[in-house]
């Protein structure tokens, strides 16, 4: 991280009012376009809803890949539009960084057991207060390809080349630039990851909301934190593509294998 950048700096109240607006816009529109292109893809196979692309995982993928596009669109229209390419940290990858990006990677999956432990410790309180049984939220793409299991060799593609790229390019680029702007480093991070937490709400098909929305802002926390050390946008992408496909994979092997993973 560049020495001289502030962890805590608030901006001018008028400042931070136009990037928290920016920032919900941008987070918005990426969502609207990938719902648009979402139904453009399935228009153009003639295919007219959702649940009819669940028996053709080729095209399930590529219609879910499509609608990622769209992210990358709302973050490249933003800084087209604005004149602010300096906005997001961009520069060529060196080894450091690929070392950085599977450091990341690590980061994340301690990062989940830990949240996944919270989670279940505080589900097992609201259980023995209010008798109200909670479980952890799960992923429309994972449910989906526990059904069809092909689905999930076909999304790590996507994962990498699509979600991964497209997701960090507004979180991190975008939004965590804009509220580091407001904000300084540190608390711009928190808040960029509050809403990347809040984001994954559409992506979930069963299950109790906040379980996973604190899981995947958890996660967003050390793909900003790593976005920050190395000031390099490909590094969280390449992080959060990686962890994803590995998710893929190991969902793909327990759906035709039988196995469980351990407890």
């Amino acid at each position: 991280m560049a020495p001289n950048r502030p962890y805590v700096e608030i901006a001018d109240g008028e400042t931070i009012l136009v990037s928290s607006i920016r920032a919900v816009a941008v987070v918005a529109s990426a969502f609207v376009l990938a719902a648009l292109l979402g139904q453009v893809g399935m228009s153009a196979v003639g295919v007219q809803s959702v649940e009819a692309l669940q028996g053709d995982p080729l095209l399930n993928a590529s219609v879910q890949g499509l609608s990622f596009v769209g992210f990358l669109a709302a973050s490249a229209g933003y800084l087209w539009l604005r004149r602010e390419p300096d906005l997001v940290h961009v520069r060529s990858p060196t080894l450091s960084d690929a070392g950085w990006a599977l450091v990341g990677v690590v980061g994340i999956l301690v990062a989940a057991l830990v949240m996944g432990a919270v989670v279940e410790a505080l589900s097992a309180l609201a259980e023995a207060l209010f008798g109200t049984e909670i479980t952890t939220g799960q992923n429309s793409i994972i449910t989906q390809g526990q059904e069809n299991p092909q689905l999930f060799l076909y999304m790590i593609p996507v994962a990498l080349f699509l979600v991964g790229p497209g997701e960090e390019l507004v979180f991190r680029g975008v939004v965590q630039g804009l509220f580091r702007r407001s904000f300084g480093v540190v608390p711009g991070l928190v808040v960029a990851s509050g809403l990347f937490g809040l984001g994954h709400y559409f992506a979930i098909s069963s299950g109790s909301a906040w379980t996973y929305i604190l899981v995947a802002g958890a996660l967003g926390m050390v793909l900003g934190a790593i976005y920050e050390y190395t000031e390099n946008i490909v590094v969280p992408a390449v992080t959060h593509g990686l962890w994803n496909a590995g998710l893929f994979a190991i969902q793909y092997y327990l759906a035709t294998t039988g196995a469980q993973l351990p407890a």
